[in-house]
């Protein structure tokens, strides 16, 4: 074969080494020079197993593809071999779930095997597989809710009143066969039973039967298809059957509705024993309170008491409001009020009652006895005259007047002494309150008066804490401090 003039060329100056720059320049012009040769003679023929690609991807080419593949030596029946191994199918999963829609549209299972290149051994254990099994877990539920056989002899109540335990019953399907083919064997599957039937609680489905919304069959349904196992039905029913509380039974009898023997037979419903029951009762039921007792007590109360030391209906009255028994005399004498400390005094100061009776009155309201004694006694006139309550309002009015008149200075120590002793001040006490009234009057001038404030700033008046004449500060300073505010301060200066 000849070689291109420029082929030989290229190739003597790069193999003699002429340097890089000469290849840099030569061999592209080279490559150049191939590309349009190939372009000129495309005859590359596409690899047989190309070929077979290309036909399994449009099987219209399968022609042309089969001639393609002779460009390499490989001939009609070994270009069909080779179509047919490129050829792809549905994976295993995909043709188990074709194969359970067969009667819909058909398909050849074991061909789908052969593409997966799966030995024919196989074929008839995984056509099986298109048949499902109910799982284990499932099929525990199944046994607890009645829908297969039961094959540990369990069974439900006869009906409402009978408590014996038995369990479950009903379709004619193999449990435990159906439980082995995933791996179960007998033992293993009762206990994945037992796991996944749910303890006995109380349930609306009881409520719904004692409200007389469902009858004992619709209860028992709702029992077996809510997880709970049939078994326990009539345990969950009376649990949930409402009685009182233990303290509700305690309270009745407490309160006089109930015997004792019924508190008991209440409480120990609850399992409580008598002796936690009477400690129930001790608990609640409550003393009277301590000013309670005290009055009751200087009432003439008798302590310890029993309810029928009370007559009724105040017996009643007592029990009922939780009051134990030995207080119910206490309670009892506090059924009445006695006349208020100031009705005292006015029937001891007018001599209605005498100090004797009045101090029994105070005890009895809750005074102490030594000085109910003594007001008593201070207020007794023994008399029998009353106060005009004219006197009274004149003495105030006389009072008033004397303080006033001593604070604007119209009236001397000298002068207001007898009219302290006209109002009844002992005569050891009036110093003191002259010396209490010249101190208020003190105060009284110490202060300027807002309108001599504003005065004194007007008329530039000298401001003795300064020496200098007022200033606007000074006197807005001076009326803040007579509770001015700072913005009616400035205002009352400026009018």
């Amino acid at each position: 074969m000849a070689l291109d003039p420029i082929e030989i060329t290229g190739g003597l100056a790069i193999g003699t080494g002429l340097g890089g720059a000469i290849e840099d320049t030569v061999k592209p012009r080279l490559e150049s020079f191939r590309k349009s040769q190939w372009a000129a003679h495309q005859d590359v023929a596409l690899a047989p197993g190309e070929a077979a690609a290309v036909a399994a991807e449009d099987p219209t080419l399968l022609g042309d593809m089969a001639t393609e593949a002779t460009y390499s030596g490989v001939n009609g029946p070994n270009f069909q071999h080779l179509y047919n191994v490129t050829l792809t199918a549905p994976g295993e999963g995909t043709l188990l779930e074709l194969l359970r829609r067969n009667p819909e549209v058909g398909i050849d299972f074991t061909h789908g095997l052969r593409k997966a290149k799966l030995e024919p051994q196989w074929d008839a254990a995984l056509a099986n597989l298109a048949n499902m099994r109910i799982p284990a877990p499932d099929l525990a539920y199944m046994v607890i809710r009645d829908i297969v056989p039961d094959p540990f002899g369990f069974d439900g109540p006869a009906g409402p009143n009978d408590n014996t335990i038995n369990d479950m019953g009903t379709l004619s399907i193999d449990t435990l066969g159906e439980a082995a083919l995933t791996g179960w064997d007998k033992q293993r599957f009762e206990a994945l039973v037992g796991r996944t039937g749910l303890a006995p609680a109380p349930v609306t489905a009881a409520n719904a039967y004692f409200r007389n919304i469902v009858g004992y069959a619709d209860y028992l349904t709702m029992i077996k298809k809510g997880d709970l196992r049939p078994a326990y039905a009539n345990v969950i029913l009376n649990t949930a059957r409402q009685i009182l509380t233990a303290g509700e039974y305690i309270e009745g009898y407490l309160r006089g509705w109930t015997t004792q023997k019924q508190m008991y037979d209440g409480t120990a419903q609850h399992g409580m024993s008598q002796a936690d029951t009477d400690l129930g009762f001790d608990i609640r039921g409550r003393p009277t309170s301590v000013r309670q007792t005290y009055i009751g007590m200087a009432r003439g109360a008798k302590y310890p008491a029993t309810y029928a030391d009370v007559p009724e209906p105040f017996r009643s009255a007592i029990q009922q409001s939780d009051i134990r028994p030995e207080w119910a005399d206490v309670a009892y004498q506090n059924r009445y009020s006695e006349p208020s400390a100031f009705v005292v005094r006015t029937l001891l100061t007018d001599g209605a009652i005498d100090a004797t009776r009045g101090a029994t009155i105070l005890t009895n309201s809750g005074w102490s006895p030594d000085l109910a004694t003594l007001v008593a006694d201070h207020y007794a006139t023994g008399t029998g005259t009353a106060t005009d309550p004219h006197v009274g309002k004149a003495e105030t009015q006389l009072w008033t007047a004397l303080h006033r008149s001593y604070l604007a200075g119209d009236t001397t120590d000298a002068e207001a002494g007898p009219v302290l002793t006209k109002l009844g001040v002992a005569s050891g006490s009036q110093p003191e309150v002259l010396s209490l009234w010249a101190e208020e009057k003190s105060l009284a001038l110490k202060k300027l008066t807002p309108a001599q404030v504003k005065k004194a700033y007007g008329d530039g008046a000298i401001n003795p804490a300064t020496g200098a004449a007022w200033t606007q500060p000074e006197a807005l300073a001076y009326l803040i401090e007579l509770h001015y505010s700072p913005a009616d301060a400035a205002a009352f200066l400026a009018i």
